[in-house]
């Protein structure tokens, strides 16, 4: 009786530990995409920031997380080179160039790679 009790249990602990590794595989591909922002009128960009990548419709959006909480969505235009404040903030002037976007919102700024990066 008591070996099968030991075995029941040996089997839930490897149950519950190949679990955590899906789960952690899980959490890893989930991490926030990194960028490279300037925040608050400072000069040096810094790769604080994080985005994430969705779809509105036909028009891609982007969530731009600062450290402190802070966010704004932001919506490209429809020929693609610029990305618009679509979370009722300042306007944005931004440029589409080469392979990023550059983007200044109030006293930040943004630099936005085009593609997340792959896997």
């Amino acid at each position: 009786m008591r070996a099968a009790v030991l075995a029941s249990v040996l089997a839930l602990l490897a149950a519950c530990s190949g679990g955590g590794q899906a789960e952690q595989s899980a959490n890893d591909a989930e991490k926030p995409e990194k960028i490279w922002c300037a925040l608050g009128g400072v000069s040096e960009f810094k790769q604080d920031c994080t985005v994430e990548r969705g779809k509105e419709g036909e028009a891609a959006t982007f969530v731009i997380r600062h450290p402190d909480g802070g966010f704004h969505r932001l919506e490209a235009s429809k020929d693609g080179q610029q990305l618009l404040a679509a979370d009722g903030a300042d306007g944005t002037q931004s440029a589409r160039k080469q392979d990023r976007y550059e983007v200044i919102l109030g006293d930040n700024r943004y630099v936005i790679p085009l593609h997340a990066p792959a896997p």
